[in-house]
């Protein structure tokens, strides 16, 4: 399995654990949780998408001549916006899913990337620290 399969496993593996922690926590600490859960689960299903409509444009932009490489990426990239704000209108309008659940739901794989990919290096905390006469 090449690498960028093994990545989007980890991150599916990662974000599906930590909604599932937020689940449990939701389940023990709210009166009504179903509609939390619902939203979570939403949320995490269209940020799954997102995550996977950025890998297919990426890969067919790096093909493209850069002009209309950065036409097609800037289009996708509304489309994704799109695409999330059509979700979070729906989570509004609908009485089963809650808000709050959504807007964790699509925003928790953010956080696992950004825990994964970028906390996880201690270069980069090494960079942060270094004085700028040490460099």
């Amino acid at each position: 399995m090449d690498s960028v399969k093994q990545t989007q496993l980890r991150m599916l593996k990662s974000g599906l654990l930590l909604n599932g922690f937020i689940c449990i926590i939701a389940l023990v600490f709210l009166k009504n949780p179903i509609n939390f859960v619902v939203g979570i689960v939403f949320g995490m299903a269209i940020s799954l998408l997102n995550f996977r409509l950025l890998y297919l444009t990426l890969n067919r932009a790096v093909q493209m001549p850069p002009p209309k490489a950065q036409a097609y990426a800037t289009s996708r990239y509304l489309l994704r916006y799109v695409i999330t704000g059509i979700v979070v209108y729906v989570s509004i309008q609908a009485d089963y899913i809650n808000v709050l659940g959504t807007i964790a739901g699509l925003t928790s794989l953010k956080l696992v990337i950004l825990k994964t990919e970028l906390f996880n290096s201690k270069e980069y905390f090494k960079n942060i620290l270094k004085r700028k006469e040490e460099r």
